[in-house]
């Protein structure tokens, strides 16, 4: 009869998952730690603490009554709310709104895109096919088939021990990807793998009599393991065990009898030596596959790639919008300078990030920031069928932040790069001066200018994307 070794773990209700974090050296900051993730997910880079909604549950399924030592910080998330988290990765709905609002603007939105908007869509495009080049998917597959563990001996049960040796753990490259996120400027590279099973086959010799010796296999079912460590790098590294839901544990003596005499031995120690081991290869993959080609693809200077062959480099797009009997034109919404854009786009691409959605299908999520725009433009603006422009009005914005979803199949062999594409825009700090404009047109201007221009880029960007994606299938 097969001999199993259930070992509890807890699991997390949400997504709740650990990013890089600096000498943690102290329970209030282990739990802020634990908070990063949830923070970066709500956009929130303030240092205030996030309160903790995770909501432990804990599996009856024990040996022996004994909880294992290690699982107290389990990782485990629930898989099924994570697929329906819509608080980072943004939410079908959201897509549902821009197009109908698209729908709504009559106006053409967008051509070829030039100046920062191209390279913007570039960038994304040059990831996207990195994602697909290398199957992010499945980004695990090269992690060692095969990897050795070293040989660990366990003192139990008065003066006996075992030693597992000869031991070998299989099926690391059948694991999925579940989270990405990386972050130049936090610092911050974080992932997390799904193994539906690890499998440890090898031999052990110990002082039993009627067990000196024999072969056994371990079975790790439902095991996570995060990878969180720097962006620039390895310096801040944090390595904790793999977390799985239970193990089977299946020990064979030298006579072909099974035994259960080594659980103790398990269950204390040696399950965790495999949990280490697995979550030491993860971490190995911080500078293999995937990850590192977009962690140089994030590297590259944003504004090396806007060459004076470009026209309008310092622009970032032009506003055209309508809604009912508004319509709002602006040319050339950008920067004074090619001075003040490099400055401004210095950190233009905040982030990328990557959520699996199902077994074949999966979401990119790419944050970009722009600071300190400002020009001088007039403004055309036509309402109830009537047209006025106005004298040049200099603008400014504190911030715009932009965030482009890409939700792709990997079912989807006729779109290589492009799945569903949607933006969302957020203009903060629109400053303007209306001195010298009409007082009939004033209230346009303060009620819809901002949303019009947020609008406006948003269509303007997947337009724009979804043609660069295009192009980029094709090449490929």
């Amino acid at each position: 009869m097969k001999s199993a070794l259930i070992i509890a773990s807890v699991l997390l209700v949400g997504v709740a998952l650990e990013v890089a974090a600096r000498d943690v050296n102290d329970n209030q900051n282990q739990r802020e730690n634990n908070n990063q993730w949830t923070r970066l997910q709500q956009g929130d880079s303030s240092d205030e603490s996030v309160e903790s909604n995770l909501n432990e549950y804990q599996n009856n399924n024990k040996f022996n009554n004994v909880r294992s030592n290690y699982d107290s910080e389990s990782t485990f998330a629930d898989r099924q709310i994570n697929q329906n988290d819509d608080t980072y990765f943004g939410s079908s709905q959201e897509l549902g709104l821009q197009q109908q609002r698209k729908s709504q603007n009559q106006l053409n939105v967008v051509s070829h895109p030039e100046g920062l908007v191209k390279v913007m869509v570039e960038k994304i495009a040059a990831i996207q096919k990195i994602a697909v080049d290398y199957n992010i998917a499945k980004s695990a597959d090269f992690l060692n088939a095969a990897l050795p563990v070293n040989t660990n001996s366990v003192k139990f049960a008065k003066h006996n021990f075992v030693s597992f040796t000869n031991s070998t753990m299989k099926n690391l490259e059948n694991g999925d990807l579940e989270y990405m996120y990386l972050n130049p400027d936090r610092d911050t590279v974080f992932a997390q793998y799904q193994f539906n099973e690890i499998k440890t086959v090898g031999s052990f010799k110990s002082n039993i009599p009627h067990a000196h010796s024999g072969h056994y296999t371990v079975i790790l079912n439902n095991v996570l393991s995060n990878l969180s460590t720097g962006f620039h790098d390895n310096k801040h590294a944090v390595i904790k065990a793999a977390k799985f839901q239970n193990a089977d544990v299946n020990i064979i003596t030298h006579d072909g009898s099974e035994t259960q005499v080594f659980n103790p031995a398990m269950e204390q120690k040696y399950l965790g030596v495999l949990a280490n081991t697995l979550s030491n290869e993860v971490m190995k993959s911080a500078n293999k596959g995937a990850l590192v080609h977009i962690k140089n693809e994030i590297r590259k200077p944003i504004f090396s790639q806007m060459n004076t062959a470009r026209k309008n480099t310092n622009k970032l797009f032009d506003l055209r919008w309508q809604e009912d009997q508004i319509i709002m034109e602006m040319a050339n919404i950008g920067f004074m300078n090619s001075e003040v854009l490099v400055h401004a786009t210095e950190h233009l691409l905040n982030s990328v990030s990557f959520q699996r959605k199902s077994q074949d299908s999966y979401r990119m999520r790419y944050d970009f920031s722009i600071r300190n725009m400002g020009w001088t433009s007039p403004m055309n603006i036509v309402s109830a069928s009537m047209k006025t422009t106005t004298d040049p009005i200099q603008f400014t914005i504190d911030e715009i932040f932009i965030k482009v979803f890409i939700d792709k199949s990997g079912r989807d062999q006729q779109q290589q790069m492009y799945g569903k594409a949607y933006t969302n825009v957020e203009v903060r700090g629109l400053h303007y001066n209306l001195k010298n404009v009409k007082s009939d047109l004033v209230s346009y201007l303060e009620n819809d200018l901002q949303r019009f221009m947020e609008h406006s880029l948003e269509s303007y960007l997947q337009d724009s994307l979804v043609q660069e994606l295009t192009n980029f299938s094709r090449q490929y």
